[in-house]
């Protein structure tokens, strides 16, 4: 017995409604392209290395600290790309203790010297954005999210 396939980007009819994956004006932007654009920092002469995230709850006060320049700093070589260790997105995203945050401006002015002590070696610097999910604590309530709806 033969089933039928449908492709993945087919669209679906359902009553007046035309349920496409997308419309006739959008364009799809390449991989190639996009890869092009995010490495343009790197040239070809350069090294090309990334450092991966590595969350390490040292953020005290969901904040970057003096202490968080000097350790990406050490890793920053021209050619390099690091990505900041995981950042909560709100108060209610946190998951672990002394994680940074980027929910306040205080938070942002704390990882202005980080970025700079980066940038200063010639690297590429990646805020890596974070939310837990589940992992959030269980003693949040309801009003703990109020602000998204403001």
């Amino acid at each position: 017995m033969e089933t039928k396939t449908t492709p993945l980007l087919t669209p679906y009819k359902m009553g007046d409604f035309n349920l496409a994956h997308r419309s006739v004006n959008y364009s799809i932007v390449s991989l190639e392209s996009w890869v092009a654009e995010v490495t343009r920092p790197w040239s070809a002469t350069q090294r090309r290395v990334v450092l991966a995230p590595l969350t390490r709850c040292r953020s005290y006060g969901n904040l970057a600290q003096p202490h968080n320049a000097l350790y990406y700093a050490q890793r920053a070589a021209p050619g390099v790309l690091l990505v900041a260790e995981a950042c909560a997105v709100s108060e209610a995203a946190r998951g672990y203790p002394h994680v940074p945050g980027l929910w306040s401006q205080e938070q942002v002015e704390a990882w202005k010297p980080v970025v700079d002590a980066v940038h200063g070696k010639g690297a590429v610097f990646f805020c890596q954005l974070w939310h837990t999910g589940r992992v959030s604590p269980t003693g949040r309530t309801l009003s703990s999210y109020l602000f998204l709806f403001k």
